[in-house]
């Protein structure tokens, strides 16, 4: 064991790809709003429900995509402490 933590960007990348293409093609097929002249209860209260997906799908994808941020600045964190801890031991010249 070499005492050295290595992190393998490539497979950290593509986790965080697959992430954020998950989120941007996040699939909201929910009925559009039902319009005309129908005074029907269940349609207003359909029209609601709606409304209240479409923001929650809109928060979820913008937590995704802070978390993905969060994700690629904590891995860069570690990289760079990485090398520096590898330096400090000597380790890279």
């Amino acid at each position: 064991m070499s005492g050295e933590i290595k992190i393998q960007r490539g497979p950290v990348n593509k986790g965080i790809q697959e992430l954020q293409s998950s989120s941007q093609n996040l699939n909201t097929s929910f009925s559009k709003e039902i319009q005309g002249g129908n005074k029907l209860e269940i349609v207003t209260r359909f029209n609601e429900i709606k409304q209240e997906y479409d923001e929650i799908i809109a928060q979820f994808t913008a937590l995704m995509t802070k978390n993905i941020q969060s994700t690629e600045e904590a891995v860069t964190s570690i990289e760079a402490t990485d090398e520096h801890v590898a330096h400090e031991m000597g380790l890279i010249k």
